[in-house]
C-alpha cells in the first residue's frame, strides 16, 4: 500500500482556488473594465446655414480647427422659436460646441435679447476679470465662475453677444476663439 502524498493537500487547495478564482477576478475585470464613450459628431453645416440665412449678426463658426476637435452640439433658434431646452428663445440664439483634445468642451454661443441673463447664465453666474483678450479685431472681456471652475470670454457687438467658455484656461479658450469667423 502506498503512503499519502503530502504535497497532495497543499496542491489540491491551490488547484481548487484558481478554479474559483480565476473566472472571478474575469468577471470582475468584464463588468469594471469602462471603456472610454465614443463621442458622437455632429453635422454643423444644416444648421449653420439656418442660422446664417435668419441671424440678423454675423453668426460665428469654428474654423481651420484640428480634426481631433469633434463639433458635438449645434444648435440654432430664431426669437421665440424652441431653443434645447424647449423653452422659446429669447432673441435670436446660437450655439456650438466641441470637445477638444483634452476631453474638454469648448462652445461658442451668441445671442441679441436679454443679454446680462445671457452671460449671466453662459458663466455660470461669473464675475468680470480685469483682463481682455484682443483676438482677430474682437476685445474680449475675461469672466470666470463662482468657484473658479469656468471661464469665459465675452465679446459685445451692439445689440449682440457673444461668449465663449469652457472648465479650461483662457489660453486654450483664446485659441479657440482665434479660429472664430463670419461668413
Amino acid at each position: 500500500m502506498a503512503g499519502r502524498n503530502s504535497n497532495a493537500r497543499a496542491r489540491d487547495m491551490v488547484l481548487s482556488m484558481l478554479v474559483l478564482l480565476v473566472p472571478l477576478a474575469l468577471i470582475t475585470w468584464l463588468f469594471t473594465s469602462d471603456p472610454a464613450p465614443e463621442v458622437e459628431s455632429v453635422d454643423v453645416a444644416s444648421v449653420l446655414a439656418k442660422a446664417e440665412e435668419q441671424s440678423p449678426y454675423p453668426v460665428l463658426r469654428a474654423t481651420n480647427l484640428p480634426a481631433d476637435w469633434v463639433p458635438v452640439r449645434v444648435a440654432w433658434a430664431a426669437d421665440g422659436d424652441a431653443w434645447i431646452t424647449n423653452e422659446p428663445a429669447v432673441g435670436n440664439s446660437w450655439q456650438l460646441g466641441y470637445l477638444a483634445p483634452n476631453q474638454i468642451y469648448v462652445a461658442v454661443q451668441q445671442r441679441d435679447r436679454g443679454t446680462a441673463t445671457f452671460v449671466s447664465d453662459v458663466t455660470q453666474d461669473g464675475r468680470r476679470k480685469p483682463e481682455t483678450s484682443e483676438i482677430a479685431g474682437r476685445s474680449w472681456e475675461h469672466w470666470i465662475s463662482d468657484g473658479d471652475r469656468t471661464r469665459s470670454l465675452v465679446w459685445r457687438d451692439g445689440d449682440m453677444v457673444a461668449v465663449v467658455s469652457g472648465d479650461t484656461t483662457f489660453e486654450q479658450l483664446d485659441a479657440f476663439a482665434g479660429t472664430l469667423t463670419t461668413h
